[in-house]
């Protein structure tokens, strides 16, 4: 028959009063030490030797994680203290830290994913550093960023199509006012999206973000978003496009 816990690990009951266990106290308290040490969840139930359930012998790091979270350990709700209210903030502050970056870490995964076409082969630590090497080079020149030269308007297919329909609905005396009204709309909004004014409103934006900025030494994700568009992969080549256009080589 398996044994299930009804107190928490740490505790027993004697003679209807829940008390310390002698062997699991002390395991939370080598538990609470070993994580101020920086030692990591898994590194922590690999050295435990007094077991969580006599069903379960072995400790995983989810274990070691609900023992770190259990306020009851620092004497709450009337149960014996094992450790003090201090060690336990500290323990549950360092958890929220490692909690959020890894996070952090993987939205900065996501994001170098999202940014590489072309069947890379790059890993994410040399996208990585090809972005910061490109943002580096446009901090300490970034007249490098503005386009090539003038950018003409010239409509899309899409736009060429829009309007087409425009002009077959407006012969039409049939035609539904609200339906033409909504395509002139969206007409313009496209072509808004297409002009090229809007890049050099990026590009501005850009000059005055790289101008305040000093060289980088790991990636400001925050940054890359404003500064890069895409990475492309072409024959080996790795080039970086920026949110207006401009295409540099990496380094």
């Amino acid at each position: 028959m398996k044994s299930h816990r009804n107190i928490p690990f740490g505790y027993m009951m004697r003679n209807g009063e829940i008390v310390l266990h002698p062997e699991e106290s002390a395991a939370v308290r080598e538990i609470f030490d070993m994580y101020l040490r920086e030692m990591s969840l898994k590194s922590i139930a690999a050295a435990m030797t007094v077991p969580y359930n006599t069903d379960k012998p072995l400790w995983n790091k989810n274990m070691v994680s609900r023992i770190l979270e259990n306020m009851h350990y620092t004497g709450a709700d009337s149960y014996p203290a094992i450790i003090e209210p201090e060690m336990f903030r500290t323990a549950n502050e360092i958890k929220q830290r490692k909690a959020a970056a890894c996070v952090c870490t993987d939205e900065k995964k996501k994001y170098l994913h999202s940014l590489v076409s072309g069947g890379s082969s790059l890993t994410e630590s040399e996208v990585e550093g090809l972005l910061v090497s490109v943002i580096n080079k446009l901090i300490a020149k970034p007249e490098l960023a503005a386009p090539d030269k003038p950018q003409e308007y010239a409509p899309t297919a899409e736009i060429m199509e829009m309007e087409q329909r425009l002009a077959v609905m407006m012969q039409d005396a049939a035609a539904d006012f609200d339906e033409i009204t909504k395509l002139i709309a969206d007409i313009a909004s496209t072509k808004y999206e297409a002009c090229p004014y809007d890049n050099r409103d990026r590009t501005m934006k850009m000059f005055e973000l790289l101008t305040t900025r000093g060289p980088m030494t790991e990636l400001d994700i925050d940054l890359a978003k404003q500064v890069v568009k895409a990475v492309h992969i072409n024959k080996g080549i790795a080039t970086v496009e920026l949110v207006n256009g401009k295409i540099l080589k990496g380094a």
